[in-house]
């Protein structure tokens, strides 16, 4: 019987290990920023949950697909569609996550609303978006 028991915990650890942090946008807008009025660059401070838990980890967030150069194969994924998007002055910039695919996703419609899953990268240096996924993919 206790074979079976170490058994079963392994596994079960052993695939929360391996499963991504399920990331939502209240914790992203967490983070506060200030602008500097030379250059219009934005200085995110992330909270500390966001560079302890999320940070370097693989995540899964939900949101509304915004093609920014489709050409380039540049996308942002938005808490909010398009027309009230940061893009369009509406929202803030903790409202986006810049997307990197791992692979070629193809053409989506503008306002797709996708689980998308990758790596959390914060950008500190105040050019870009405040967030990114790295490696990312369609979840689901």
């Amino acid at each position: 019987m206790p074979k079976y028991l170490i058994l079963a915990l392994s596994l079960f650890f052993g695939f929360n290990v391996l499963a991504q942090k399920n990331l939502a946008w209240p914790v992203l807008a967490m983070t506060n920023y200030s602008q500097d009025p030379a250059t219009g660059l934005y200085s995110p401070q992330f909270p500390k949950i966001l560079e302890d838990q999320f940070e370097g980890q693989e995540v899964i967030i939900a949101g509304y697909l915004i093609p920014v150069d489709v050409e380039a194969n540049t996308y942002a994924l938005s808490k909010n569609p398009f027309s009230s998007c940061f893009f369009c002055g509406n929202a803030g910039p903790e409202t986006v996550i810049e997307l990197k695919f791992s692979a070629d996703p193809g053409r989506f419609a503008t306002d797709k609303y996708l689980p998308i899953k990758g790596t959390l990268k914060l950008n500190r240096n105040g050019s870009g978006l405040f967030f990114t996924l790295e490696n990312a993919e369609i979840s689901g």
